[in-house]
């Protein structure tokens, strides 16, 4: 369990792009703590996320994330803000406003709705609930099926990839949540009865919760073959005046690159090592997805975008670089992310005339190559 005093800056929000900080952590044993106005329980036993590489307290599952946090720790760079900053800051204070307009000022409330929603979505994700469909109505779902059979086709990789989506609704369903607090926390019968009737409380008294798209913002790929993608990170990408299929295109792309990596593991080698967890580290393995994604998305053989579309594609990938080079999770600088995808546009495009798919070792050689130029130095 873990409370914070000042909640208003202690949001993680699973895909934030606030600086966060955790203020005063409170701990109690959630076996014994009475259900009165200072019990503090909340967060129980449920798996936690750290940045960049989700490790999972479930066996045998390890994710590479596709969620970025924006930290304060700039250096002098061409980096900063991107419209999809303005897009998260919006629906961030739109979550933390419907949360104050429907407090009753009970602490747990902070750790349910602010903290284990985002957790309990992530399982959902996981477990295959309410995943079979892509899109709030499901309206994408069409064309995301077509789009993983095309990259099945692509990287000869037919039936080795689950695609799930993620979405808010899921949130709805109170026996969910009731099921997940009993499954996967040590909250007793009694605890579980309090946390779900919080749930409920804030489901039924706020427009934003948990209607808002950040609660379905997950984009990631599990090691035991997984790609997860929430209707909410599409929808926020979408609002910064992309095209919302070129979004799931290229975020199915960026997650497909991962589970390339996976595949690969051990066999490639890079100038630092790979899924280490240090900034070098996930930022060289989140630049070399981008270029896998840059390569697939323009193949004639691939994606065939025209260049309008490729455009839309590097600048879905400007929009979600990050600027926190020192943290584990960074994924490069918006320029670094955009010019990592248009170095995997022109390999492709050096192909073009002989429809030729280079394997996959030898696209990764190609990315290696070009990775200094990428970020400006050596690593």
């Amino acid at each position: 369990m873990k409370q914070t005093k000042h909640f208003l800056v202690a949001l993680t929000l699973g895909l934030t792009l606030a600086s966060c900080s955790k203020d005063e952590a409170i701990s109690a044993d959630p076996a014994s703590a009475d259900m009165n106005e200072n019990a503090v329980y909340s967060r129980s036993a449920l798996p936690a996320t750290t940045e960049g590489n989700i490790t999972w307290e479930i066996p045998g599952l390890k994710a590479q994330d596709f969620s970025f946090k924006y930290n304060n720790l700039v250096e002098p760079s061409e980096c900063g803000a991107t419209p999809f900053n303005s897009v998260t800051a919006y629906y961030n204070n739109a979550l933390i406003e419907g949360f104050i307009s429907s407090w009753d000022f009970n602490r747990d409330a902070i750790g349910v709705i602010l903290e284990d929603y985002f957790t309990i979505n992530q399982i959902a994700a996981l477990i295959g609930k309410n995943t079979d469909t892509f899109g709030a109505e499901g309206e994408y779902t069409a064309y995301v099926q077509n789009r993983v059979r095309s990259l099945e086709k692509f990287w000869n990789m037919s039936d080795l990839i689950s695609v799930r989506g993620q979405h808010t609704s899921t949130l709805e369903d109170l026996d969910f949540i009731r099921f997940i607090y009993e499954n996967f926390s040590e909250a007793t019968p009694d605890q579980v009865d309090y946390l779900v009737g919080i749930a409920n409380h804030f489901n039924t008294t706020s427009d934003q919760i948990p209607e808002n798209p950040f609660y379905a913002s997950d984009g990631f790929a599990t090691s035991s073959g997984v790609i997860v993608i929430g209707d909410g990170i599409v929808s926020m990408l979408a609002e910064t005046g992309l095209d919302p299929k070129v979004v799931w295109s290229g975020i199915l792309a960026h997650e497909w690159g991962h589970q390339i990596q996976f595949q690969n593991y051990g066999n490639w080698e890079y100038p630092v090592p790979a899924f280490i967890g240090t900034p070098e580290s996930t930022r060289m393995t989140e630049l070399e997805a981008d270029f896998l994604t840059g390569y697939y998305l323009t193949h004639k053989r691939g994606g065939t975008y025209n260049w309008k579309r490729v455009e839309d594609v590097l600048l879905s990938f400007y929009n979600i670089g990050d600027c926190g080079f020192e943290s584990s999770g960074h994924h490069g600088t918006p320029l670094q992310r955009l010019e990592a995808a248009r170095q995997g546009y022109i390999l492709a495009a050096s192909q073009q005339k002989a429809g030729h798919i280079s394997e996959p070792q030898a696209i990764h050689d190609a990315f290696i190559e070009k990775l200094p130029s990428i970020i400006g130095g050596a690593l």
